[in-house]
């Protein structure tokens, strides 16, 4: 078969050439520290043949080649010779392959490999029976590898590019625009044949929205699955023993949730290993097992995803950084413990020592903006000597969201859903006026309100009636009083301009089938809100007490 007769194979082959290294490298980390298990070594033994015969079948000889000596390589591990000096060099090779699939992939030529190759000769020609030319030669043999393509079989999956996805998304989002301005003229209208035609279009459209939803949604294994090598990386170069447990690797989000949290997710793992988890001497004298453990756990939570990253290790000082950030501002003197720990996100750090990994006390800020510039949260827990936990609450997408309409002194303005706890209508004289904030009893508890109109600076309306939307974020709960409850929809996010990214009060904005732009209110920084007026509040008690 020519070469062009094989380049209509190339994404094909490159796609389960990535998933083969994948997998090789995260079994490589169970082998190195189980060179006995069978099971592991055998199994990386059919995914590099497996490698091996597609490099071939596709004439890329150099991968082949690597492939063919890293068997012979395994080969020592399984005759247990001289085991321990073989995982450096496979651990090497398969970046080699990595980096030679990266370059295939450019529409570049496959990295030269014959130095590596040197490398694994000098370890594997230690054993007699294993000679030299096996490499040299190169590519197996062909009745093998050509089997791999030979089969017909029937087609029950495709790779699709990730620009053809996000097409797909922006037709839908135009779509669902225009059905809304179908929406509003056959309200307008009344006529019964286009109100039949516009419902039919509604569920067609919905049925579109969900399959090109669910296309987009990749399992969050697809970034826990490259932290096992990064790990053993960090941890031989920190003298440390790290474990690492993974739960909840089915999981599926938005491929560009995806995107948005994979660095976060690195540097706080980094962190952990740099700041959290202890040298094994001084973990066993303080009782723990030599050995820490990070464990990664996403699961669904009503419409958001969780992912935890926690460690054994150390946990937080939190004397220390009460102290800089009561210094630099951040906090007061009665402040939670909870909120000490939590001022690490304004760049408290209480390291001595900058590192290459961290230190500086910049990266978990980043973190909290990278988090919540997608909807999302982040908080810490600690326990002193025991563990450090952050608990990340993201959206399923960043795309398409249910939304709650309002009303506000004429404009709408749009409630993600997600945070909507429940509808009121309290009687006006019912919301009691603080010092620096109102408040109302529902249902025995005490809820801070914020009104819309006087934030916004519009016109204050006086209602006997006073519609209320009650949200939560995380355990803390606002009540959002507002001038009129509409519909709830699913709407289009549209990101906020430089300009505007500095008003906390919104997430994003949408388009309605008016055209009117309606701007999406940010939970978040609205309980933040809440927070700091409830805790002007407290200050103003406590110093007139004193007083």
């Amino acid at each position: 078969m020519s070469l062009n007769d094989l380049s209509k194979y190339k994404d094909t082959y490159l796609s389960e050439a990535k998933e083969h290294v994948a997998s090789v490298n995260n079994s490589l980390i169970k082998l190195e520290k189980s060179p006995k298990n069978r099971g592991i070594l055998n199994s990386i033994f059919r995914e590099i043949h497996t490698l091996k015969s597609m490099s071939a079948t596709m004439h890329y000889v150099s991968m082949a080649s690597l492939c063919h000596a890293i068997e012979d390589v395994l080969d020592i591990i399984k005759k247990k010779k001289n085991p321990k000096k073989c995982f450096n060099i496979l651990f090497k090779s398969f970046d080699t392959l990595e980096l030679s699939l990266n370059e295939i992939s450019d529409d570049r030529e496959e990295l030269d490999t014959s130095v590596l190759l040197e490398e694994l000769r000098d370890l594997y020609t230690i054993d007699e029976k294993l000679g030299s030319g096996n490499v040299s030669s190169g590519v197996p043999e062909t009745e093998d590898s050509n089997s791999s393509i030979s089969v017909v079989d029937k087609v029950v999956s495709i790779e699709v590019k990730v620009e053809k996805l996000d097409l797909l998304m922006n037709l839908t989002e135009e779509l669902l625009i225009n059905k809304m301005r179908l929406d509003k003229i056959k309200e307008e209208l009344q006529h019964p044949e286009l109100k039949a035609v516009v419902d039919i279009l509604g569920r067609q459209l919905t049925d579109i929205q969900y399959n090109v939803m669910q296309a987009r949604m990749v399992p969050v294994s697809y970034i826990f699955n490259r932290f096992p090598r990064l790990i053993r990386d960090l941890a031989k170069s920190q003298n440390k023993d790290i474990n690492l447990e993974l739960q909840g690797t089915d999981i599926e989000l938005d491929r560009g949730v995806i995107d948005e949290i994979s660095e976060s997710l690195v540097h706080l793992i980094k962190n952990a290993i740099d700041h959290g988890l202890e040298i094994p001497d001084t973990r066993r004298k303080a009782g723990k097992p030599p050995h820490g453990t990070i464990r990664l756990v996403a699961r669904r939570n009503k419409g958001l995803v969780v992912i935890e990253i926690s460690d054994d290790g150390a946990g937080l000082n939190l004397g220390d950084i009460k102290n800089i950030a009561m210094k630099r501002g951040i906090i007061s003197e009665d402040t939670t413990e909870e909120e000490i720990a939590n001022s690490i996100f304004s760049g408290v750090s209480t390291t001595k020592q900058v590192t290459q990994v961290s230190g500086r006390g910049y990266g978990v800020n980043i973190v909290k903006e990278n988090i919540e510039s997608i909807g999302g949260s982040i908080r810490v827990v600690s326990e002193k000597d025991a563990c450090t936990k952050f608990v990340i609450e993201i959206p399923l997408t960043i795309a398409i969201i249910k939304c709650l309409f309002v009303k506000v002194a004429g404009r709408l303005y749009a409630i993600p859903v997600v945070n909507v706890v429940r509808l009121v209508n309290v009687n006006g004289e019912d919301i009691k006026g603080m010092l620096s904030y109102e408040a109302v009893i529902i249902d025995e508890e005490n809820i801070p309100v914020i009104r819309l109109d006087m934030l916004f600076k519009e016109t204050v309306s006086q209602h006997e009636e006073q519609p209320v939307v009650i949200v939560r974020k995380e355990e803390e709960v606002l009540g959002l009083a507002v001038d009129s409850f509409l519909s709830t929809q699913d709407v289009v996010v549209k990101p906020l301009n430089k300009l505007l990214k500095k008003n906390k009060h919104f997430a994003g904005f949408t388009i309605v089938g008016s055209g009117e732009v309606v701007s999406i209110l940010d939970v978040a920084n609205l309980v933040l809100t809440k927070r700091a007026l409830t805790n002007a509040e407290k200050q103003v008690k406590i110093a007139n007490q004193v007083s």
